[in-house]
């Protein structure tokens, strides 16, 4: 490191010295060295407020490349000045840096040159901090709540603002960590009904004295001018943008209003641009009758699944995902990965149906950890999703699935019905019950082979029955396998399948995505889908196994392949 960084400093010198003493100054040096690492110099332009730049030569160089700083009064007036002065403009490291680092401080220069020529556009300011607004809202919220004068506010605001389309009022729950309520550690907002208390409770962050407020939500079209520099600054400002937004149809003087009389509470009203809510907290005058209410510029973190599971994309797919009804019968090694896929993704209702509880030994391929122990797998599953997803609804049953289905279940009830069990006799249940309670639903077979040498994911469209003969064993499957593959343990009708969970949350991301396009298309003929590993695998399982036409024969224990197979070629190979 430090042969390039004496190199590049040599120049810097160079470079200064050629320019004039008059030019430049040293203002620090590398500890042990003799050569500076940081110099300032003059800069002639209209827009800066300072002219004085600072160019520096991080200690890590060329790890990280030079930088230039100015001012930290820039921020917040030219795009792409930190709050510290430093200027972002967009150099990375090079490989050749460490060899050659002259050109390396020459990029950073030329760069700078660059940005003071954008500089002169007024225009091009205007659209870079626009374009960026989200960054320097989270600059100005610090350097406002920096001020002597600021006042207290949530260490974190949470809000929930899908699908907002029209200004909107809310309600807040506050988190207050002592009784005085001066200091706010959580503040969560939803507009319409939903009950921001409950939203906390339901992810965990209710921790705390609960007061309860009012909220304003107010939306931005894409093509206003919201950047620093427009923003509000003081109450009236945001009385008057609430006003010009609303058609002079409300005001914040006239939503706060409705209120007077009733205990004190906290306010907030959030300004929502695209994805992002920029929020401001209301505070009442400090001195009542002599000063006019204050506002403090809040970040928030959204936690509405429209941004949590999406961050703003693909959202009309997103939307179809929400209103979907999945019922998975078996959460265990296979089935638990493939609920949590299914919730990441967006499937709005999710079942769950397992009659286990939770043992120790099942760590190693769960989802669940040792905090679940002895407890119903379906429930702790359902819990730890509802608490950590947002937008999914889960229900956990502790079942058996014959029972549940046989009692609980009606046609129309689910989209997709998804059999995660493995177990041969769920496969016939599922058929025997085909008309009675899944009539007009999918209905997916999904299971391992042992030593997790093949998965497979078998779609039953409404217009088929899985064979109540059961023919994963004897069609479906890449091998045919000896017995026992089960190991056993000293118990009535235990033990377990030898295999690890990166083998079994591989499969379980391949049976997810293929559940996924099924809920996603407009359902279709049946179809087999499997996921195969290679003869060398098998062969290195030194078990017996005997491969079928599906294995590849060539590649190493590490390659695989994926099928789609014609469910009724290989139901019926004999035509």
């Amino acid at each position: 490191m430090v042969k390039p960084f004496a190199v590049a400093a040599n120049a810097v010198e160079a470079w200064l010295t050629e320019a004039g003493t008059q030019f430049a100054t040293r203002v620090a040096s590398l500890p042990g060295s003799s050569k500076p690492m940081a110099w300032e110099f003059k800069v002639a332009h209209p827009r800066l407020l300072h002219d004085t730049a600072r160019l520096s030569l991080p200690r890590d160089f060329p790890a990280t490349p030079a930088q230039i700083h100015l001012h930290r009064d820039h921020c917040l007036v030219l795009p792409h000045v930190e709050e510290t002065g430093k200027v972002c403009l967009g150099v990375e490291a090079s490989p050749q840096d460490y060899a050659d680092p002259v050109p390396a401080v020459g990029r950073v220069l030329n760069a700078f040159q660059n940005f003071l020529t954008q500089c002169n556009d007024e225009d091009w300011i205007v659209s870079e901090l626009k374009r960026e607004c989200w960054s320097y809202w989270l600059r100005f919220c610090d350097k406002v709540a920096s001020r002597p004068e600021a006042r207290p506010t949530p260490g974190q605001l949470y809000l929930a603002i899908h699908g907002l389309t029209k200004i909107e009022e809310g309600t807040l729950a506050v988190y207050y960590v002592s009784s005085d309520h001066q200091k706010a550690k959580i503040a969560v907002g939803c507009p319409g009904a939903t009950d921001p208390h409950t939203l906390a409770r339901r992810h965990g962050l209710s921790t705390g004295q609960l007061v309860r407020g009012q909220a304003l939500f107010i939306p931005l079209s894409e093509d206003l001018d919201w950047r620093p520099g427009v923003w509000p600054m003081d109450f009236e400002e945001l009385d008057t943008l609430i006003g010009q937004l609303s058609g002079n149809m409300m005001s914040a003087s006239s939503w706060l209003q409705q209120f007077e009389g009733t205990p004190a509470q906290p306010f907030l009203v959030a300004f929502v641009q695209g994805q992002f809510a920029y929020a401001y907290q209301l505070c009442p005058p400090l001195v009542q009758g002599l000063s006019s209410l204050a506002i403090e510029p809040l970040p928030s973190i959204r936690l509405d699944a429209e941004w949590s599971l999406t961050r703003g994309y693909g959202l009309d797919a997103f939307a179809k995902r929400q209103a979907k009804r999945v019922l998975v019968l078996g959460c265990g090694s296979l089935g638990s990965p493939i609920i949590e896929l299914l919730a990441r993704a967006g499937i709005g209702s999710i079942t769950i149906v397992d009659p286990e509880l939770f043992l120790p030994e099942n760590c190693s391929r769960h989802i669940l950890g040792l905090s679940s122990t002895e407890q119903a797998k379906a429930t702790q599953l359902a819990d730890r999703l509802t608490r950590e997803i947002p937008g999914v609804s889960v229900q956990g049953v502790r079942a058996l699935a014959s029972s549940w289905v046989s009692d609980r279940v009606s046609p129309n009830m689910f989209d997709l019905v998804v059999d995660c069990t493995g177990e041969s006799s769920v496969r016939a249940l599922l058929s025997q019950c085909r008309q009675s309670a899944f009539e007009g639903t999918p209905i997916v077979h999904t299971w391992l082979e042992p030593y997790c040498a093949a998965a497979h994911v078998a779609l039953v469209g409404t217009a088929d029955v899985w064979p109540i003969t059961d023919p994963a064993d004897t069609l479906v499957n890449a091998a045919d396998w000896p017995e026992p593959t089960k190991h056993e343990i000293p118990a009535c009708g235990a033990g377990f399948h030898p295999y690890g969970v990166a083998d079994t949350w591989q499969a379980a991301g391949f049976a997810a995505e293929r559940l996924l396009s099924a809920l996603d298309l407009t359902p279709g003929s049946s179809v087999i889908w499997s996921w195969v590993r290679s003869k060398a695998y098998l062969d290195a399982l030194n078990v017996g196994a005997k491969p079928r036409t599906i294995v590849p024969a060539t590649g190493s224990v590490f390659d695989s392949t994926m099928l789609l197979r014609d469910y009724n070629k290989v139901l019926n190979p004999n035509g």
